[in-house]
C-alpha cells in the first residue's frame, strides 16, 4: 500500500522534511497552505500521517477538527517545530496531536515517522459516562465518551443536545481513575455526537486525562 502524507504548512515544508522519509518515492505527498484544503484532503486521501507546521495560526483548529471527524480522529498527527520549545506545543499535544518533530530534521526522525505510519490516534476512548444537561434536567446513563483530550471530549448521546448547553459529567478512565467536571457543547459533531469543551475540571482529573491521553503519545 502506498503510504501517504499531508503536509499543513504556509511555507515550503516539503523542501525542509525531504531528506526524511517523507521525501521517498513510495511516499504519495499532499500539501495544503488553507485550513479547507488541509481537512478536505485529509478526508478525501486517508493519509496515514498528517504533518502540521507548529506555526500556522489554525493549527490547533485543524487538530481539533481532525479529531472529531468519524474519517480523520484515527490518523497520526506530528507537529513540525522550528526552534526551541514553545508553551503552543503542549496545547497541540492536549489538542490531540500525536508527536513534536523538530527541524532540521534529526536522525531518529525516520524512525519516528515509521512509528507514526502505524499509530493510532491517542485519545480515543469510549467509556460510559453520566451527565445531567442543562435546561433538561435529566441524568443520561447511556452516553459515552467516544474521544478524549486535555481540553475537551466527543460525547455520543440520544439527548437532543444544542450548542452552547452546559452539563455536567463524571466517568471513569480505563485505569480506573474518576473524572469529573462541567462542560459545554461548542459543536454538533454528527448525529448524536457532540464536541464538549471543559469549562471546569479538577486538577486531578486534569492530570489523569492528560497521563491517560499521553499513555499512547509517541516519543
Amino acid at each position: 500500500m502506498l503510504l501517504r502524507v499531508l503536509i499543513c504548512s504556509e511555507h515550503d515544508l516539503m523542501g525542509e522534511v525531504a531528506p526524511t522519509l517523507v521525501g521517498r518515492g513510495d511516499v504519495g505527498r499532499f500539501v495544503a497552505a488553507r485550513l479547507e484544503d488541509a481537512l478536505l484532503l485529509a478526508r478525501t486521501t486517508t493519509p496515514q500521517v498528517i504533518l502540521v507546521d507548529r506555526d500556522l495560526p489554525w493549527s490547533r483548529e485543524l487538530i481539533h477538527e481532525l479529531r472529531e471527524g468519524p474519517v480523520t480522529r484515527h490518523l497520526s498527527v506530528a507537529i513540525v517545530a522550528r526552534g526551541d520549545f514553545d508553551s503552543s506545543e503542549l496545547e497541540l499535544l492536549d489538542s490531540g496531536a500525536n508527536a513534536i518533530l523538530r527541524l532540521p530534521p534529526s536522525a531518529d526522525w525516520d524512525e519516528r515517522l515509521s512509528r507514526l505510519f502505524a499509530v493510532p490516534v491517542r485519545q480515543e476512548a469510549r467509556v460510559p459516562v453520566r451527565i445531567v444537561v442543562d435546561r433538561i434536567g435529566d441524568t443520561d446513563e447511556t452516553a459515552e465518551v467516544v474521544n478524549l483530550s486535555g481540553k475537551g471530549m466527543l460525547l455520543q448521546t440520544e439527548l437532543p443536545l444544542q450548542p452552547h448547553q452546559d452539563l455536567d459529567f463524571s466517568f471513569r478512565l480505563p485505569d480506573g481513575q474518576r473524572v469529573t467536571g462541567r462542560g459545554r457543547v461548542v459543536r454538533t459533531a454528527s448525529p448524536g455526537q457532540y464536541g464538549i469543551d471543559f469549562l471546569r475540571i479538577d486538577d486531578a482529573s486534569r492530570e489523569a486525562i492528560r497521563q491517560f491521553v499521553r499513555s499512547f503519545s509517541v516519543g
